[in-house]
């Protein structure tokens, strides 16, 4: 269970997940493979071998099942490593350009939602 500091100020619900995804950073030539462990309609949080460069924008690309991956615009906004593990846990908030970004994003969070929903019904 994760200990709470202080009061909590995200204004959306997140949603525990476990989803494979690439960020690729502005300006950087390489990729860095994460993996999603929570997500809101404000934002992601990241799991990897490899730092993200805080502040700068970049791209996560998530596979949706059968449909093409999904391109979410967001900013790095801290990369500190995880406790007990070789790993890093990065915060990425969401910035949409577009009305097609946000309704993604509202798409994706939804359904993880309704996955989550559907497996408690089980």
């Amino acid at each position: 269970m994760k200990e709470k500091i202080g009061p909590d100020k995200r204004r959306y619900l997140r949603y525990e997940i476990l989803d494979y995804a690439v960020v690729h950073a502005d300006g950087w030539s390489k990729s860095v493979n994460t993996v999603i462990v929570d997500i809101s309609l404000g934002g992601v949080q990241l799991r990897s071998k490899d730092p993200l460069p805080v502040g700068s924008h970049c791209t996560i690309r998530v596979g949706c099942g059968d449909l093409p991956p999904i391109a979410l615009r967001g900013e790095v906004r801290h990369c500190t490593p995880l406790p007990d593990s070789d790993l890093l846990t990065s915060g990425v908030r969401f910035i949409p350009e577009c009305h097609g970004d946000r309704m993604a994003i509202a798409e994706y969070v939804h359904a993880i939602f309704q996955r989550q929903c559907d497996n408690l019904i089980v």
